[in-house]
């Protein structure tokens, strides 16, 4: 269990890292500070730990190295643990790690800049059809569901966004129909009662929420 939670950690350092690249160098570079880009040593990337040792700053230029990456790596890594701890509906183990290794990094790139990047989703379909070898594409019932959410956003294009669309295709041709249809019911019911929540504490409705952490989390 130990050691599933360490490779969680890692994925997620990796994948928060890729989802804020512009370019695939990240691929063959060492990994280096945002701010002074200073190559970071071996000891500066283990997960959680050197966050924590560093206490959150650059052992180099001192700028504070956002919490957010601390946040994902404790996430992925606590998910890791998940199918060790409980019995899957959805038993397909590795499409399960899949889904989590991407949507992690995704949702909270989404509540930090209120975008999903299309290199993500691009990846994440990728991979899943491979990984899964098409075995949840049923094209016509998909085709239907797809042009369903884009119906969806050219009614609300104000309320959700193309990215959040295109992310829900992307699942949706990676797991089975009635996966996508409960996740996309329970996604805006968790949203919704966040939104209800949010209005009775603040007294307001924020006029944008990202959606893709409601996503993430309903598919878990």
């Amino acid at each position: 269990m130990v050691i599933l939670g360490i490779v969680g950690s890692v994925f997620a350092s990796f994948m928060y890292t890729l989802i804020h690249s512009k370019d695939s160098k990240i691929l063959t570079r060492r990994s280096e500070c945002n701010h002074c880009e200073r190559k970071l040593k071996w000891f500066e990337l283990i997960p959680i730990v050197s966050y924590l040792c560093q206490r959150g700053k650059c052992n180099s230029c001192k700028e504070r190295i956002p919490l957010i990456y601390l946040v994902c790596e404790i996430l992925l890594g606590l998910l890791f643990l998940v199918p060790v701890l409980f019995q899957l509906q959805f038993n397909d183990f590795l499409m399960y790690y899949l889904l989590i290794i991407f949507l992690v990094p995704i949702a909270l790139y989404d509540y930090e800049t209120y975008t999903i990047p299309n290199h993500m989703s691009l990846i994440l379909l990728v991979s899943g059809l491979m990984l899964s070898g098409f075995a949840h594409v049923e094209i016509l019932v998909d085709l239907i569901i797809i042009t369903i959410f884009h119906i969806i956003y050219f009614l609300f294009n104000n309320s959700i966004g193309y990215g959040d669309i295109k992310l829900f295709s992307v699942i949706t041709l990676l797991t089975p129909v009635n996966f996508i249809l409960y996740t996309f019911l329970f996604t805006f019911i968790i949203g919704g009662l966040f939104i209800l929540t949010l209005s009775l504490y603040k007294k307001m409705v924020q006029e944008k929420v990202p959606l893709a952490p409601f996503i993430a989390t309903s598919v878990i």
